[in-house]
């Protein structure tokens, strides 16, 4: 990719605040939303397109058909009718008046008087010779501006009450000429022909002044394949750099040590689990360090293999730590990893927000000595007081729950740790592809042996009560139960289930006479884990919680999920929430009790009774909730993306690390003097978070 044009000299970083127009309160405005400078005021984009007709004058308006005028408001008036209140204004443009009228106009009042300029656009109807429009679209305008002279697409951008989308528009108009003139061109002729790519100035005019939605179409794919371009680059030079210039250490494996390993297991591995554990021994022998992401669906075993990865630590006279984004998911790691590790010598330490001050200090001066082995925590294990002696492996459950920064800490307590990264949410393929292209995957595809798929029901809240008529048929049977519900206490807002009265009723009510138990995150430690020990010894029949117990509770001999209010969850996570039974060879299930308001929540519902398959799971997650919502991207280090939605746009993203790839291939530091705008835009776009792409 050569020949590309050098940067003239440039505009683009002009502050917002020396342009024309723009006072010390707009551009306050325009910085809180992330535009300082001209380059960014160029990426500030349309969200949709209007398409407005020419402006007639007022005594050419035609009757029945679409039209746009302007004028002088003459009057105003607001007529409080029996049923329909409505402002009224008459507007003048020196041909003849316009009536405007807007239903439950009131808060017009204050925005509409005589002697504002406005241009309206409405359907035209005649009332006599007067010709009126009703519920108007409208915009203040000086008295001098512009006319629309012809049929035109207008772009509408993301507005607040200082700033309407004509001013952004205007402002954008007046800099696009210079601006783009000054935009490098990031791409050879050859590329942009190869890929069907309009040049980049074209595509910033076309983006925000297109005579056709066609343009605004080829303007929108140049500016995504840069976003993922610059993606593409930087986790590719990320994983470079790790690869390169960074060493771990290298830790021992031989049959021998294997063999112990899986004794302390007692049971046979899955073909999964199998291929998971070979894949991490590999990376832990190795001085490069791991950065590997273990994804299985709920039940499936990655706490065994990761329990492996971190015997394997301890054999090697190194420490492994475990950091979990809830008390419990801690605890229940904590309890799991015990109960494996019994009579053994290694030595585990649990660090918690609410682990005792004494105990707490007790458990830092093991780390830091060496006496103990694996450390589980929150964001306890964060603390400043928290040293190792020498750590060497850092495991992370469900990272997308922790921010990029709390996981680097972590990381950074080690010379150099390996990093393995568990999640139970299935990370679609095109996620994989987009954000974690700096990760080695292993899969666990397979479930334990015997284990049957969940059966999953939706009833209406109206039939709720056949749900807990269930729910004591299985513990009359010797089963247990969950019943999750959204929140701990009643607001009073909402007909939402509340932790507190759904359990009181549900005791009183249709579980009358069965022993339940209530679960929440901010219940001291103490009660939490005295509960949980009593659910698991079948002292109690019905666990009432929050989704404190989304991840990490693991009690086989429960057999019924209910969750209440189904419709508020999100479909990762009422996945989740499912994956708390199922983990016998019991046969399991799933009561969705809800309504669904939106065509959102029946899709996710309806996905629900349709699949237990968590891959098929996240595909329709991420395609009714996006990238950012579905994974948290803003915590991962990386570049938001402003245009480009990885849902819809597979194959631009594929033609974009290939090439990426490519011309990585040719100038490996992007040193060349063709590609220094691109290296520049790459900086600008990484900034500081470049290095932290390499934690994740």
């Amino acid at each position: 990719m050569h020949g590309v044009t050098p940067p003239p000299a440039n505009i683009l970083q002009t502050d917002v605040r020396d342009l024309p127009g723009v006072g010390p309160t707009r551009a306050a405005e325009l910085r809180q939303r992330g535009v300082n400078d001209v380059m960014d005021l160029l990426d500030y984009f349309p969200r949709t397109y209007q398409f407005e007709r020419a402006e007639r004058p007022i005594s050419d308006l035609v009757d029945e058909q679409l039209q746009i005028a302007r004028g002088q408001v003459t009057a105003v008036d607001y007529v409080v009718g029996r049923s329909k209140p409505r402002f009224e204004a008459s507007l003048d443009d020196g041909t003849g008046n316009l009536a405007l009228l807007w239903f439950h106009g009131g808060y017009l009042r204050r925005l509409i008087h005589p002697g504002l300029v406005l241009r309206v656009q409405g359907k035209v109807r005649y009332r006599g010779l007067i010709p009126q429009m009703a519920n108007p679209r409208w915009e203040k305008i000086e008295p001098d501006a512009a006319l629309v002279g012809q049929d035109r697409l207008r772009a509408v951008y993301p507005a607040s009450k200082r700033l309407s989308s004509l001013y952004l528009g205007k402002l954008i108009e007046q800099q696009l000429d210079a601006a783009c003139a000054a935009l490098p061109e990031w791409f050879d002729p050859q590329t942009l022909a190869r890929r069907q790519l309009v040049a980049r100035a074209q595509a910033y005019r076309w983006i925000h002044l297109p005579s056709k939605m066609t343009e605004a179409a080829a303007a929108r794919r140049r500016l995504v394949y840069d976003e993922l371009m610059l993606l593409q680059l930087g986790l590719i030079l990320s994983t470079r750099f790790r690869a390169g210039r960074l060493t771990a250490p290298a830790m021992r494996l031989d049959s021998l040590l294997d063999q112990r390993i899986r004794r302390r297991f007692g049971f046979e591995l899955t073909p999964a689990q199998h291929r998971a554990v070979c894949e991490i021994a590999r990376d832990l022998q190795s001085t490069r360090p791991m950065n590997r992401l273990l994804q299985g669906d709920v039940g499936s075993g990655k706490t065994v293999v990761a329990l492996y990865a971190m015997l394997v630590a301890v054999a090697n006279r190194m420490q492994a730590a475990i950091l979990a984004p809830t008390e419990v998911l801690a605890e229940q790691h904590y309890l799991t990893l015990g109960n494996f590790l019994r009579d053994s010598q290694v030595r585990i330490e649990l660090l918690t927000g609410r682990t005792r001050r004494r105990m707490r200090g007790t458990s830092a001066s093991a780390l830091s000595s060496g006496q103990a082995h694996i450390a589980i925590g929150t964001q306890a294990l964060l603390q400043q007081q928290v040293e190792f002696a020498n750590l060497g492996l850092v495991v992370v459950d469900e990272q997308h729950k922790l921010g990029v920064r709390q996981r680097a800490t972590l990381k950074g307590k080690g010379m150099l740790p390996h990093y393995l990264v568990m999640t139970a949410t299935p990370i679609p393929r095109t996620l994989a592809l987009s954000y974690f292209a700096d990760f080695d995957v292993s899969i666990i595809d397979q479930l334990p042996p015997g284990r049957h798929p969940i059966q999953t029901r939706w009833l209406p809240t109206r039939q709720a009560d056949q749900a807990f008529a269930f729910v004591r048929r299985q513990v009359a049977q010797g089963r247990q139960a969950y019943i999750v519900v959204p929140q701990i206490e009643d607001d009073g807002l909402e007909e939402v289930k509340s932790l507190t009265s759904e359990y009181q009723r549900l005791k009183d009510g249709p579980l009358q006479g069965l022993r339940l138990g209530m679960l929440h995150g901010q219940m001291p430690t103490e009660e939490k884990q005295q509960l949980m020990a009593d659910f698991r010894a079948g002292n109690v029949d019905v666990l009432v919680a929050t989704t404190v117990i989304e991840v990490g509770i693991d009690v086989p001999n429960a057999t019924v999920m209910v969750i209440q209010n189904a419709e508020r969850f999100g479909l990762s996570q009422l996945h989740q929430l499912r994956g708390r039974v199922g983990r016998s060879e019991l046969i399991s299930h799933c009561l969705l009790i809800g309504d669904a308001p939106t065509d959102d929540a029946q899709k996710r519902l309806a996905a629900m009774t349709a699949t237990g398959d968590g891959f098929q799971i996240a595909e329709m997650d991420l395609k009714l909730r996006g990238p950012g919502e579905f994974f948290g991207v803003r915590q991962h280090g990386l570049p938001e993306l402003k245009l480009a939605d990885i849902t819809r746009e597979l194959e631009l993203l594929h033609q974009a690390k290939e090439d990426a790839l490519a011309l990585l291939a040719d100038d490996p530091n992007l040193s060349l003097p063709a590609h220094q705008a691109l290296r520049a835009a790459l900086i600008d776009k990484f900034g500081d978070d470049l290095p932290l792409a390499q934690v994740g």
